[in-house]
């Protein structure tokens, strides 16, 4: 195996430039044409009479961001199909959100489902569950435009800031002047790419492997195939406790709470069509990460007895799937650069849909209530809302270049995301579910829960002891002139980190799965003690 054969030809990059400008393209035609944008509701909303389809495709697409794609197989090669588990935590979450949220948020008909806070409780609390969206969107959006790119250009050779700079402009560039009609349709588009890749993946995948049960045996003799670990031991990476508690509190504050899912609720025009939209969702999301499931036990069957990390032909795990597709697409002209293409629509999609939610809120949670006495015209608030969109896209790219630390994308998204989203889902349960519950009741859960959630997330990070010490059996048995000795001192000083005597240490130890779930239980639960004596 060597890198030093793989490199992108010119019909991979003729893939990527026809990709990104058509990309291009749609939001030019929504933003230069039709009814050019003109309206708050047009911008933001999308008129509020989108389809169902690709409403429900759109959905799909922000929620598949390229951690989806490239962190998957990953969690499938180091840790066998308990992940898969997660596939129940969405089916569980939208039937939920069908059910109890989408038909509360379009009764309440709030262009941010922010204002409900405020309208709940106070504003004071609207304004930091806002603040705390919005830092948490704009890292998530940092993080998925830098790994990929990071993780792409160190295998293909494909230059990471050109790849940043380029993905980063051209989504800042539709989502500006196009809204959210650009932001939907560009996602459809993307969708298509996502899919076709990881499917082509899969089908030369198992043709090079020598065939589905070729693939199974090599999976089922390295421990890969596992359904039943349902072990009560939270430090555990999965099991299916977290899958079904921690995976469902995760799923559901993706699918109910966040600006970015509830903002294309109410572009379609009734409360049936929202609940159709988030099944077809539901569906693909599923699909998909069942394919990447595929995915990951077709790059252990290939490198199960040289793993390409211990051996440096990569020096990061995401970049596991780019050297799997580079090896097995390098026959065929173009179909690289189509890959590329699927792991770029990935960041694409998630980025516009934060970008065009993040200017939503600002303008809806903050502008509006801090300037209720001076509220420019609609016009003016579409205007305003572009020019946020520009600088939103900017600060991404921005933040991207102050990425390099970063490791495994999927478990910083899912840590960040669990961390901070479960306290603002804990809010909405009070809310809700709690008419006890006060201002000041919600305020102290919110903010105690908040700083305990980052606390384990710095301390975990900081400690290292968030690593996992449960990884199965990898081997570079199979591979040819490596430094062996360089292997062994590298295994010995990873597992030195763990040595620090550090009292919190069973707390940083616990799964980034339980996140969610901790957080959203931790809120409901000093809400409900502080009711107890701060009065109804």
């Amino acid at each position: 195996m060597s890198l030093k054969n793989l490199y992108l030809g010119w019909p991979d990059y003729v893939m990527l430039v026809v990709f990104l400008g058509l990309s291009s393209i749609i939001g030019i035609w929504h933003g230069c044409f039709g009814n050019k944008q003109t309206t708050t509701k047009d911008f933001l909303m999308a008129g509020g009479n989108m389809g169902m389809l690709p409403t429900a495709m759109s959905l799909f697409a922000t929620l598949c961001s390229a951690s989806t794609l490239l962190g998957i197989p990953v969690e499938i090669y180091y840790y066998g199909t308990m992940y898969l588990y997660f596939l129940l935590s969405w089916i569980i979450a939208a039937y939920l959100t069908s059910h109890i949220f989408i038909p509360k948020f379009r009764e309440l008909g709030f262009i941010s489902i922010y204002k409900y806070i405020e309208q709940r409780f106070s504003l004071t609390l609207r304004i930091s569950v806002t603040l705390t969206f919005i830092v948490s969107l704009i890292m998530f959006m940092s993080v998925i435009l830098y790994g990929p790119c990071l993780a792409l250009s160190q295998v293909t050779g494909l230059d990471v800031w050109l790849a940043i700079i380029s993905c980063g402009v051209i989504c800042t560039f539709y989502t500006s002047i196009g809204g959210m009609k650009a932001v939907i349709w560009t996602d459809v588009v993307q969708s298509f790419i996502m899919f076709l890749g990881v499917v082509l993946s899969i089908v030369l995948g198992f043709s090079n492997a020598g065939g589905i049960k070729k693939v199974l045996e090599i999976a089922i003799a390295g421990q890969r195939i596992d359904f039943f670990n349902i072990s009560f031991d939270p430090t555990i990476r999965y099991t299916i406790w977290t899958a079904l508690l921690g995976g469902t509190c995760y799923a559901l504050s993706c699918s109910s709470i966040l600006q970015t899912q509830t903002q294309r609720y109410m572009c379609v025009d009734s409360t049936r069509e929202a609940q159709k939209a988030i099944w077809i969702n539901t569906f693909l999301l599923v699909l998909l990460l069942l394919l990447c499931g595929i995915v990951g036990l077709l790059i252990y069957a290939k490198y199960h007895d040289c793993d390409p990390l211990r051996a440096k032909f990569v020096s990061r795990s995401d970049q596991f799937y780019p050297l799997f597709v580079m090896e097995t697409f390098s026959r065929f002209p173009g179909l690289t650069g189509l890959f590329i293409a699927a792991v770029m629509s990935g960041s694409l999609s998630s980025i516009s849909s934060g970008v065009n939610s993040i200017a939503t809120v600002i303008m809806e949670d903050i502008w509006k209530p801090l300037m209720s006495t001076r509220i420019p015209s609609d016009k003016l608030q579409t205007i305003i809302s572009k020019y946020m969109s520009v600088v939103l896209g900017l600060l991404t790219i921005l933040l991207a270049f102050l990425m390099s630390y970063l490791t495994n994308i999927l478990v910083i998204v899912y840590s960040v995301t669990g961390t901070l989203a479960a306290p603002i889902f804990g809010l909405f349960l009070l809310g809700f579910f709690f008419p006890r519950v006060n201002n000041r009741s919600a305020c102290i859960a919110y903010f105690i829960t908040l700083v305990f959630q980052l606390w384990v997330l710095i301390g975990a990070n900081f400690t290292l002891h968030q690593q996992p010490k449960r990884i199965l059996p990898i081997s570079i048995d199979g591979c040819t002139s490596l430094n062996l000795n360089n292997i062994t001192l590298n295994t010995i000083n990873s597992k030195s980190i763990n040595n620090d005597n550090n009292l919190f240490l069973p707390l940083y130890s616990i799964s980034f799965m339980w996140y969610g779930f901790n957080g959203v239980l931790l809120t409901v639960i000093i809400g409900l003690v502080c009711s107890l004596f701060c009065g109804k």
